[in-house]
């Protein structure tokens, strides 16, 4: 299986995970299937994440721009757990618009813009990650059994 086809079926995952949680009412669902969905979608933006890695390190516009539009779907296409808190909502809406702003980088070719926009993006995960946990305790880390693993690119 060649690199390119390997990329089309990550992308295709990602989209069918994105596209089976928009899909889904969030109320009607048992709270572990829920938890197991964000799961996959928290995995669908790590493998974004690495794609758009590789492409900066490797200069491959390209694969920069496919990364952050997935990433940037993926952020439209679900809806997160439903916290009406809006520190959590500024960190959602924060991602949406560095995918966006690093996709527009790609496309400008702009390899220090690209790489500040997806730094401050990680930045933004992980604050996001932070105030999940430690404020809101939304996220029970004995229950939590998420590796992340990289993807070949081999």
């Amino acid at each position: 299986m060649s690199m390119t086809q390997r990329w089309l079926l990550v992308t295709a995952v990602v989209f069918l995970i994105a596209g089976v949680v928009s899909a889904a009412s969030e109320t009607s669902k048992p709270e572990e299937e829920k938890s197991e969905q964000q799961a996959a979608l928290m995995m669908a933006k790590l493998a974004c994440s690495q794609k758009i890695t590789n492409g900066l390190v490797t200069k491959d516009f390209e694969q920069i721009h496919r990364g952050a539009t997935e990433l940037g779907s993926i952020c439209i296409a679900t809806e997160w757990a439903s916290h009406n808190d809006p520190v959590y909502a500024h960190h959602r809406m924060e991602l949406r618009k560095q995918a966006q702003k690093l996709a527009k980088m790609a496309e400008e070719k702009n390899l220090d813009g690209a790489t500040y926009s997806y730094m401050h993006s990680l930045n933004t995960c992980i604050n996001c990650h932070e105030y999940c946990r430690d404020v809101l305790s939304i996220v029970d880390e004995s229950k939590v059994n998420l590796k992340v693993v990289p993807i070949p690119n081999n």
